[in-house]
């Protein structure tokens, strides 16, 4: 049998082909419903990406429903998602607790071929089912909340604080979402992108254009210039990196949670003398991953603002480039089937 597949096959290639369904005795394959482009995605559309192997199907954010199970755990038609973590479990990382930085992490749609396709193969361990109360559209942006859930689940966010978030993308807004829900008396917002813009004011938050003004002096001024106790990068690029420098109080706390495409430069000496701490946010703990599905079925967050684009899998390449604009999305995904 055959379906459809997106391929990336050179740096700016994307072929749309029909290709073998994909067969296993031991994993689980899965009838994509919808699967969201990531930061990472534009990293290997773009060729950058130091681990991404043509051609390649990309997509580690994806939902979709159990088509068939080897080992017959799971019914088909079930409702799911994938948690793409690819661990070894034998490195020093993984025997100590640490499996989310795995010396050999994989993902599903880096490392292997993902979800931008009619169907998938996925190891079972992967496998998660959700709640009747999410629908699959939302489920798709699962997995980015769960990196906004571990990192505020890292962060030193108290009840009553006011926090920071640099960048209104999707992890951003997510990010901003969830330190509410912990707690947080008042969330800002620094974006460049009108659209992200609106869609962080409709959410409730209080935003500031980083494309009309420095937002560093008012945001410094509303504390009467102590800063914040913790300050969230989203954005991964040098201005914003710079910023939190400049935001957050002595004795604080930086999550860098943006991935920066290249090495930024960060003046250590003015973070050393107020004994800031700077805690990196790869991807998240297996128990982050299952409290965001407990969080996006909750009904508390929402998942529908962010999704700027639905798109079949044909348009994967102008999503792509969509995506690589940013200026009029934020999370688009693609419906590779007819599941919903």
């Amino acid at each position: 049998m055959k379906m459809q597949a997106a391929l990336w096959t050179s740096p700016e290639k994307i072929e749309v082909r029909q290709v073998e369904l994909p067969e296993s005795s031991s994993e689980i394959r899965i009838q994509v419903a919808y699967g969201g482009i990531c930061g990472t995605d534009m990293m290997i559309y773009l060729g950058k990406h130091p681990r991404a192997r043509a051609p390649l199907v990309m997509c580690h954010e994806f939902s979709g429903v159990i088509d068939a199970d080897p080992n017959g755990n799971y019914q088909v038609g079930q409702r799911v998602v994938v948690n793409p973590l690819l661990m070894c479990g034998e490195c020093y990382a993984c025997r100590n607790g640490l499996s989310h930085v795995c010396a050999k992490l994989g993902l599903v749609g880096i490392d292997r071929d993902g979800g931008f396709a009619e169907y998938v193969n996925v190891p079972a361990d992967t496998v998660r089912v959700i709640p009747a109360s999410l629908p699959l559209v939302e489920a798709a942006l699962v997995e980015p909340l769960a990196v906004a859930t571990h990192a505020v689940r890292a962060s030193d966010l108290a009840v009553g604080d006011e926090t920071v978030i640099l960048g209104a993308g999707p992890v951003g807004i997510m990010t901003a979402q969830v330190a509410r829900l912990a707690g947080a008396r008042q969330v800002w917002v620094t974006e460049r992108s009108e659209k992200r813009i609106q869609i962080a004011r409709s959410l409730g938050f209080d935003v500031m254009d980083s494309s009309q003004e420095d937002i560093v002096p008012p945001l410094l001024a509303h504390t009467g210039g102590a800063g914040y106790p913790v300050v969230f990068e989203t954005a991964g690029v040098q201005a914003t990196i710079s910023d939190t420098c400049k935001l957050v109080r002595p004795g604080g706390q930086i999550l860098q949670v943006g991935m920066p495409k290249t090495p930024p430069l960060v003046d250590y000496t003015q973070l050393l003398f107020r004994e800031v701490r700077v805690t990196p946010i790869r991807v998240y703990r297996q128990e982050d991953f299952d409290l965001a599905i407990a969080l996006a079925g909750g009904g508390k967050l929402d998942l529908q603002k962010p999704v700027t684009h639905v798109l079949p899998l044909a348009e994967l390449g102008a999503a792509m480039e969509l995506a690589h604009q940013a200026g009029e999305a934020c999370k688009i995904l693609l419906a590779p089937g007819k599941v919903c």
